[in-house]
C-alpha cells in the first residue's frame, strides 16, 4: 500500500530520526519559511526538546551553552539568507572550544543562486574556516532517503568523535513545504523499514597510546616542573589523576581561572592559585624558571602568564585529546594527542623512582605569601573594587553551582583573585575566541540544561551586547543569577597602554552608556537589585539561588581605583617574593 507524502518532510524525518537514535536531545530553531520542513520534523519528534528563539545569533549561543553543559551535540536550525550569517560568531566559538554543534541551514535550490532570487545567498560551505565537517544534503529525493541516515551518522561522528566541534549541513528545498501539500507516493512498508532499521553504533576513536615510559623517566630526574591546566572538557577522573601525577613527580599545579579544576575536594593539594601574582617577581623569573612545563588544555588567560610561558627556557609539552597547538607563543615543540587523564594515569603507573626536591615546597610557600597579601589587600578592599567580586562570588555561592564567566575583565579577575576552595563549582567560559557577544545567551543555555543554581559574572558592555539573550531566561522559565559589574564601559582598557593617550582614549575606548539596567531587566520580566555593600552582596547571592527566575545584581565599580588596587596587590606580592627568595639564598650560602 502506498501513502501520499511531502518529500521535504519525509526527507527531514529520516534524517532527524537517525540523529535521535544516535543521542541528540536538543534543537534550537529560529522561525523562517525555507526551514519549514525541518521545523515540522523536529517539532514532530517527541524525543527532541525544541527551543524556538527569534534572534538567530542568540539562538546559536543558547545552543552553545546547552552543548557545553549537557556535553551532547545540539542541533541549530535556521532559514536561508542573512539569517545564516547570524550564526557565525557562536560557530567560531564552538570551533575553538571543540563544542559539538550540528548546524543545519535551509536553502533555496542551487539554480536560484546568483539569480536575484529573494533571500538567497551562496551558503555552500559558508563557515569553511570554522567547522569540522560540511555536506550539502541535495534536493530531497524519495529514491535516496536512506542516504539521510548516513548523512546524520557522518555529521554526528564528526561533531562528537572524529574531529569534535561544529559541523554544517546545508539543506536546499523546493516548495511546497506543508504536510498536506503532497508531492509523492511511497510504499508504507518501505517507509517503516527505513525508520526501524538498525542504527550504526558510533564508537570513540582509540586514544593515541604513545610510548610514554621514556617520558616518565625524563620527568623522574627533571625536578623543576610546572603543570598548567587551561580550559577544556576533562574526564571526570582527571582531577584525581593529575593530583597523583603531581605528587609522584613533585610538580605544582596552576589551574587557570577558566577551568573548574580550581575548585573541589582536590583543590588544596599542590594547587597554586596565585601564580599570576608570583611571576611578577623578578627574582622568581630569574631563579625559578622551570625546566619543564606541561600544559593541559587551552593556553593561559592572563598576559603575564603567557609572557612567562613564552620567555621560559623550559621544555614545553602540550597535552590534549586532539593534539591542538594551544600555544600563542609558538615555543612549545611537543604536542601530544592524548586524553589528559590517560596521560597522567599512564605516567603515574610506571614503577619509576623520583627523588625528593625542594622545588614544590618552595613554590607552595610563595603561594602562601601571595595568599597573605590577598587577605590584607584584596579581601579588605573597599566596595568599589572590581577584583574582590570574583572572590566573593565563589566564596558565597552553593557547592555544585554552574558559573558562566564573561570575557574581558571578569575572566581576568577570576583568574587573578578567585581562591581555590573545596566546593565543587562548574566553570564555563567562551574562551575559544573570547568575544563578548552572546554571553547572556550562552549562560541561559547552560542554565536550561542544568539542575544546579546557575550564575553569570559579566560586565556592562557584554550584558548590553546580548540583551536579547536574557529574554530567553524569561521565555523558557530558566532561573539565572547575573552579577553585573558596571564600570561605565571599557574598564579593561584602563589596563592597556592606550590609556596613556587621554585625547584618544576617552573618546574611542571608554564607552559609558548611562543605561538604566533596572528598567531594561524589568521590561523583560526579570528581578533587579542594585548592590551597595559587600554584606548586601553576600546576602543577595545566598538568596538568589532559591529564586526561580532571572535575577540581576548590579554592582557599580570604579575602574581607575580598581586598576590601582590590583597594582598595589601585585607590587606587594612581587616585593615579598623577592624578599623570600633573597633570604632563602642567604640561608643556603650562610656559613
Amino acid at each position: 500500500m502506498k501513502i501520499s507524502i511531502n518529500r521535504n518532510i519525509v526527507w527531514c524525518d529520516v534524517f532527524i530520526d537517525q540523529l535521535v537514535n544516535l543521542g541528540v536531545k536538543y534543537a534550537c530553531v529560529s522561525p523562517g519559511s525555507r526551514s519549514t520542513p525541518l521545523i515540522i520534523s523536529f517539532s514532530g519528534n517527541k524525543n527532541i526538546t525544541m527551543h524556538t528563539i527569534v534572534d538567530e545569533r542568540s539562538s546559536a549561543f543558547f545552543a552553545l551553552g546547552l552543548a557545553k553543559k549537557s556535553n551532547t551535540p545540539v542541533v541549530l536550525v535556521t532559514t536561508s539568507g542573512t539569517a545564516v550569517a547570524e550564526l557565525y560568531p557562536a560557530i567560531i566559538e564552538a570551533y575553538y572550544q571543540r563544542i559539538p554543534l550540528i548546524i543545519i541551514t535551509a536553502d533555496r535550490p542551487p539554480i536560484l543562486r546568483n539569480s536575484g532570487a529573494n533571500q538567497t545567498i551562496n551558503q555552500h560551505n559558508i563557515y569553511s574556516n570554522h567547522i569540522r565537517f560540511f555536506a550539502d544534503a541535495g534536493l530531497p529525493n524519495i529514491q535516496k532517503l536512506s542516504s539521510m541516515k548516513k548523512l546524520a551518522t557522518d555529521a554526528f561522528e564528526h561533531a562528537c568523535v572524529i574531529d569534535r566541534g561544529p559541523v554544517h549541513l546545508n539543506f536546499p528545498f523546493e516548495k511546497p513545504f506543508e504536510p498536506k501539500s503532497y508531492t509523492d507516493k511511497i510504499d508504507v512498508v518501505k517507509l517503516e523499514k527505513l525508520f526501524s532499521s538498525a542504527t550504526p553504533t558510533v564508537k570513540a576513536t582509540n586514544e593515541n597510546h604513545i610510548a610514554l615510559k621514556s617520558l616518565a623517566k625524563r620527568f623522574s630526574y627533571t625536578k623543576k616542573g610546572l603543570i598548567l591546566i587551561g580550559y577544556s572538557y576533562y574526564a571526570n577522573e582527571f582531577p584525581e589523576e593529575v593530583v597523583k601525577f603531581s605528587k609522584k613527580f613533585g610538580y605544582p599545579i596552576y589551574v587557570d581561572g577558566s577551568s573548574s579544576l580550581r575548585f573541589g575536594s582536590h583543590a588544596k593539594t599542590n594547587i597554586i592559585d596565585n601564580l599570576t601574582a608570583i611571576v611578577r617577581s623578578g627574582q622568581f623569573r630569574k631563579d625559578y624558571d622551570p625546566d619543564l612545563i606541561i600544559q593541559f588544555g587551552g593556553a593561559p588567560t592572563s598576559n603575564v602568564l603567557l609572557e612567562f610561558f613564552k620567555n621560559s627556557s623550559a621544555e614545553k609539552i602540550l597535552v590534549n585529546r586532539f593534539g591542538d597547538k594551544n600555544d600563542p607563543s609558538q615555543t612549545a615543540k611537543t604536542v601530544l594527542a592524548i586524553d589528559a587523564a590517560l596521560f597522567c594515569k599512564t605516567l603515574d603507573s610506571f614503577d619509576i623512582t623520583t627523588g625528593k626536591s625542594s622545588w614544590l615546597e618552595s613554590i607552595r610557600r610563595m603561594n602562601k605569601i601571595a595568599v597573605h597579601q590577598k587577605e590584607n589587600i584584596i579581601r579588605r578592599a573597599p566596595f568599589m573594587f572590581e577584583g574582590k567580586i570574583a572572590d566573593e562570588l565563589f566564596e558565597n555561592i552553593p557547592a555544585k553551582s554552574d558559573v558562566m564567566i564573561s570575557n574581558s575583565l571578569p575572566i581576568r579577575d577570576v583568574d587573578f583573585f578567585a581562591s581555590a576552595n573545596n566546593k565543587q563549582i562548574n566553570i564555563f567560559t567562551n574562551r575559544g575566541a573570547s568575544g563578548i557577544d552572546g554571553i547572556n545567551s550562552t549562560a541561559v543555555g547552560i542554565a536550561r540544561a542544568s539542575n544546579n543554581p546557575t550564575f553569570l559574572l559579566t560586565g556592562d558592555l557584554a550584558f548590553y551586547h546580548d540583551l536579547n539573550g536574557i529574554y530567553n531566561s524569561i521565555k523558557f522559565k530558566v532561573p539565572l543569577t547575573v552579577v553585573l559589574i558596571n564600570n561605565d564601559g571599557g574598564g579593561i582598557f584602563h589596563s592597556l597602554p592606550i590609556s596613556d593617550y587621554p585625547e584618544i582614549f576617552a573618546e574611542n575606548f571608554l564607552t559609558p552608556m548611562e543605561l538604566n539596567f533596572a528598567k531594561l531587566v524589568q521590561a523583560y520580566g526579570g528581578q533587579f537589585r542594585k548592590i551597595r555593600s559587600w554584606e548586601e552582596f553576600r546576602k543577595k547571592l545566598g538568596r538568589s539561588a532559591g529564586i526561580n527566575k532571572l535575577t540581576v545584581l548590579e554592582i557599580r565599580t570604579d575602574a581607575i581605583r580598581s586598576k590601582l588596587q590590583r597594582q598595589k596587590y601585585w607590587n606587594a606580592v612581587a616585593n615579598k617574593i623577592d624578599e623570600f627568595i633573597n633570604e632563602s639564598r642567604r640561608r643556603r650560602y650562610r656559613i
